[in-house]
């Protein structure tokens, strides 16, 4: 049973923010009830939503007791099969995948979240298994299925050199692997929908990108530095005569391309001059681009293809204009999965039928919510804002005033700084957002420069200027101050992986401004970090190096030094919350630790927190749980908000490790 914790009425004397009945009143005439970690933080009842093939089923990862499992049901809701399986970052990353059977699954799993994914093939009739690639200390991938192989798939592996992929064709039934393809120099390669190798690609010394066409292999596209990361080929139609990808040669946002690999000639298919493009639909049969989506300050969806300008008109009225997505479409085009999101709601899925030969509508079914318990609790509404830095770059943020928030009174923040730095934060449902401002805080998350979506002048603009990107996330700061949302004592920062850095970097740099850190897996040295990255990251970290520092050169090195955190702990002051995965293998656990000790040496107040089944971040429900757990009673403690007490067994399940510090 899900316990509902609720808080009891303001009243003078409740100083710790701890609170236990059923509702809040305020002079204001405001409702509020406190959101229990136990339905906000759990695992959503269904995600990772799949339609196979023919459209006849659909499978998902569910919850049970904790645990997970993939089901596969009739569109009628009738479950048809389950099998558990292990949290992992792939589904996230890559989700389940249908092969053309219509009658297995693809689903990536991994050891304690150190990423060497190993591909286990589900049979959905029969609920067994089978380990594609059973290989220990290696990564592999799904790289290309099609159709006219219905059984067979290119799988990327690096078990025989860690720093390359190599390609092999599997069969599902014998598990048999063929090399078709040993890798010694290239970080990618694209097979066409014929299992044929078309396209190799590596990253050259300064940077730049050359795609190869393969077998010969003779240049087909030179990718300047500059443009490598608003540029990607993506995938080859099925008649396999036409690449598509994105790309910003000439242009600051990247477009939507269609490359005809026989006459070399490129058609634009679709172009914005505000943001780049973020996501697209395409037809299952062909492989055609049909619509796109850009977001600058909200998500908004574009036909491209008059053949769906009938569905899409229709969706658009159901949903409004950016508020859903095509999620998944058949074969024969006649169903759609379609998923509805929004910032103050859990997503919800529907099936969408059309008459695919005149595109026009039949039927709109609803699925199910991805967490029905959640529904029955106000969120909080996220706003988009544009903040000018200093030196003239226009920061796209978003700003989710706490519960409580009364306009022209400054309270309590934090500021949210997405990782990457190659992410973004967008206009939609999270739950730490929805946490935090649930008990108090209002939040304010930044796209500093580096963000991706908003053209490569941006993103680049990050290159070799770190502290510029500190400067962002500080005049973000000065922009909440200013406009009386933020009182400038009650500051937090908070951050996962660059997030972390950023974390870290807060207070080191900047000891003034924010009154505690909280800090999940975040580098504290960038020359230790550089150094412990996965081999077959190696191929591709020149992007890195120009970002942070050439470790390879005195002057990378100095400049790495001179924005690691961890050369500039002597100055910090306020009270720092560091998490870890034991197993991370992006951001190696000595960063943490080397953190923690000079910290402890210099007698800061450091409290560090160790999950020794996790990698980078914390999959596990009740490692996530009780994660946010100690999160809310570290920012109650330090910055005054509400929390929701730790209950008894509350934190049962959990591997975490107090190694410093008291929770």
């Amino acid at each position: 049973m899900l316990r509902k914790i609720c808080m009891c009425m303001l009243v003078s004397g409740v100083m710790d923010g701890a609170f236990s009945s059923n509702t809040i009143k305020s002079n204001e005439s405001f409702n509020w009830t406190l959101i229990p970690r136990s339905v906000l933080l759990a695992k959503p009842d269904r995600f990772c939503v799949t339609m196979s093939p023919d459209g006849d089923k659909i499978a998902y990862v569910a919850r049970n007791c904790g645990e997970l499992e993939v089901r596969v049901e009739n569109l009628s809701g009738k479950l048809l099969m389950k099998f558990p399986i292990k949290p992992s970052r792939s589904l996230y990353e890559v989700g389940i995948v249908w092969m053309f059977t219509n009658n297995h699954l693809l689903v990536l799993q991994d050891k304690n979240g150190d990423e060497n994914y190993q591909i286990l093939c589900f049979d959905t009739t029969t609920g067994k298994s089978k380990n594609l690639t059973p290989f220990d200390g290696a990564k592999s991938h799904p790289s290309r299925l099609s159709r006219k192989y219905p059984r067979e798939l290119i799988v990327s592996c690096n078990r025989r050199d860690p720093k390359f992929f190599d390609a092999y064709r599997v069969n599902i039934d014998t598990c048999k692997m063929d090399l078709v393809f040993r890798n010694d120099e290239y970080g990618d390669f694209i097979f066409d929908p014929n299992f044929d190798l078309r396209i190799v690609s590596k990253i050259m010394p300064n940077g730049d990108e050359e795609h190869l066409i393969g077998g010969k292999p003779t240049l087909f596209k030179k990718v300047p530095f500059e443009d490598s990361k608003n540029s990607l080929l993506l995938y080859f139609s099925f008649d396999c005569k036409t690449l598509y990808g994105l790309d910003s040669s000439g242009t600051d946002k990247n477009a939507l391309v269609a490359y005809d690999i026989e006459n070399g000639t490129t058609k634009v298919l679709f172009h914005s001059d505000l943001a780049d493009v973020w996501h697209f639909t395409y037809d299952r049969a062909n492989y055609v681009p049909q619509a796109v989506t850009v977001e600058y300050l909200k998500p908004e969806n574009v036909v491209i293809d008059d053949k769906i300008s009938g569905d899409m008109k229709y969706l658009k009225s159901k949903f409004g204009d950016g508020d859903f997505m095509v999620g998944d479409r058949n074969l024969k085009d006649d169903r759609w999965l379609i998923v509805s999101h929004s910032d103050t709601a859990p997503t919800k899925y529907y099936v969408y039928e059309r008459n695919p030969r005149t595109g026009t509508p039949v039927k709109l079914k609803y699925l199910f919510s991805s967490q029905p318990e959640l529904e029955k609790y106000h969120l909080q509404k996220m706003t988009p804002v544009v903040i000018r830095s200093r030196d003239g770059l226009d920061l796209v943020c978003y700003l989710t005033k706490s519960f409580d928030f009364k306009e022209g009174c400054p309270s309590k923040l934090i500021v949210l700084i997405h990782g990457g730095p190659w992410a973004r934060d967008d206009l939609s449902f999270d739950k730490k957002v929805q946490l935090l401002a649930n008990r108090g805080y209002s939040v304010l998350q930044i796209n500093y420069r580096g963000s991706l979506g908003f053209g490569k002048a941006f993103v680049n603009a990050a290159d070799g200027n770190l502290h510029k990107i500190r400067n962002d996330i500080i005049d973000g700061v000065n922009w909440a101050v200013e406009n009386k949302i933020a009182d400038k004592n009650k500051i937090a920062i908070m951050g996962a992986s660059f997030g972390g850095y950023s974390t870290l970097a807060g207070l080191a740099f900047t000891p003034d401004v924010f009154c505690c850190g909280v800090d999940a897996v975040g580098p504290s040295n960038w020359v230790t970090t550089t150094n412990t990255v996965p081999k077959y990251w190696i191929p591709h970290m020149i992007g890195w190096y120009k970002c942070i520092g050439d470790p390879r050169t005195a002057e990378g090195i100095a400049l790495m030094r001179a924005n690691s955190p961890i050369t500039r702990v002597n100055d910090i002051k306020k009270p720092l919350l560091i998490f870890q995965g034991e197993h991370d293998p992006r951001v190696n656990k000595a960063e943490s630790d080397q953190m923690v000790a000079a910290m402890k040496k210099n007698g800061l107040d450091v409290t560090y927190v160790l999950y020794p089944d996790e990698g980078h971040g914390f999959i596990r429900e009740p490692n996530s749980k009780s994660y946010f757990a100690i999160v809310e009673k570290f920012l109650s403690e330090k910055l005054g908000g509400w929390h929701e007490p730790i209950h008894d067994n509350e934190l049962d399940g959990s591997s975490h490790k107090i190694l410093e510090g008291k929770i």
